[in-house]
């Protein structure tokens, strides 16, 4: 026997141990597990479509007395029950303590082995081992018996085996591309519900962003009026922020309003030097509109002084603190600050006015 030099003992050894390892693997057929006689316990075999499963189960009792398991009593059975993957019962049945089953699976996937005493037991029970083996497609075929059966021989029963065998890996091959088109399908939904929750997010945003411009702007701004009122083309220059600005920092500062000066002073700064054509902006027609601009918009009219029906100088005094303060709450914010002079038209006013004047000629 001729020796590989580039193995080494250790190798060897290796080789070797996993070489036993799997011998003693593939000569193990089947499981076991304990369970109470109340409980129910529920397996899972994945197989393709039109295949033959094959379950076979054998099951004890705990013996009490020596602590090991003996053969379940006669009256003791096994409750079976198969769910295909569409969760419908393919086979729901009481067996004895020992039996093989067999069934042919209609759909692909994952097939659900249900197995439950039928212990009439109020608490768990006695302690059950159950031996379980789960063999699908071409395992499940008895050769032995078939040869028997059929008389054939060994080339011909060698035939069906690899007959079956091919069967069997073309169904697996069918199952295969099922569940990738299954994947497939279950991917695009992942991607379509994740686009539509993209949109739906992108839609709401730009829903609250109409509503908050709108429940923000729905108001015409002061620079947007000013804007309004020169539309006119031969007054742009006049629409620009900074002749804006420059009108409020003139007005603001003035009491009297728009006053020619005032005005004036507007239209120098807007003036270029280098040109002689800006003259046009002083006219009528501009001079009015500024003024309406700046009556509507810049200045509040002032409230009338009651009259004073009691006749008394203290509830005079009284309603003009309150028109004082109410009209300094209505002004406008670049007029805050500055001082007015009021003059009285009630009776009392009007006789001790007649009476200074009277008194001085």
């Amino acid at each position: 026997m001729q020796k590989f030099s580039w193995i080494s003992p250790a190798m060897e050894r290796t080789i070797i141990f996993l070489v036993l390892l799997l011998g003693i693997l593939h000569g193990t057929c089947g499981l076991y597990f304990t369970m109470r006689e109340t409980k129910r316990k529920c397996f899972i075999q994945t197989t393709p479509n039109e295949t033959d499963l094959l379950v076979h189960y054998v099951f004890e009792v705990e013996d009490s007395s020596s602590g090991g398991f003996m053969p379940a009593p006669p009256l003791l059975g096994m409750h079976v029950e198969v769910r295909d993957s569409m969760d419908k019962v393919v086979l729901s049945r009481v067996y004895k303590s020992e039996a093989r089953l067999k069934f042919t699976t209609h759909w692909p996937g994952d097939h659900q082995i249900c197995l439950q005493s039928n212990s009439s037991a109020w608490f768990e029970g006695a302690l059950l081992r159950v031996h379980l083996d789960i063999e699908t497609g071409e395992r499940t075929v008895d050769y032995e018996n078939v040869r028997r059966l059929y008389n054939l021989d060994s080339m011909q029963l060698r035939i069906l085996q690899l007959k079956n065998q091919a069967e069997d890996i073309s169904r697996n091959q069918n199952y295969q591309r099922f569940q990738m088109e299954r994947f497939r399908r279950t991917c695009d939904n992942i991607y379509f519900n994740i686009v539509c929750f993209s949109v739906a997010q992108v839609v709401i945003l730009l829903l609250l962003w109409g509503i908050q411009y709108h429940l923000l702007f729905r108001q015409p701004s002061l620079y947007l009026a000013f804007c309004q009122i020169l539309w006119e083309s031969e007054l742009s220059r006049l629409r620009t922020p900074e002749a804006f600005r420059a009108l409020i920092t003139i007005v603001g500062t003035n009491s009297q309003g728009l006053t020619s000066k005032a005005f004036a002073q507007w239209i120098s700064q807007l003036a270029d030097p280098d040109s002689t054509d800006e003259l046009f902006l002083m006219t009528d027609k501009v001079r009015a509109k500024v003024e309406e601009f700046v009556g509507k918009f810049l200045c509040k009219p002032a409230s009338q002084i009651p009259e004073n029906v009691k006749g008394s100088f203290y509830a005079s005094n009284v309603q003009l603190a309150k028109l004082l303060s109410s009209a300094q709450r209505n002004r406008s914010v670049h007029l805050k600050g500055d001082h007015f002079l009021l003059v009285c038209e009630c009776e009392d006013c009007k006789a001790e006015k007649s009476n200074t004047i009277d008194t001085q000629s």
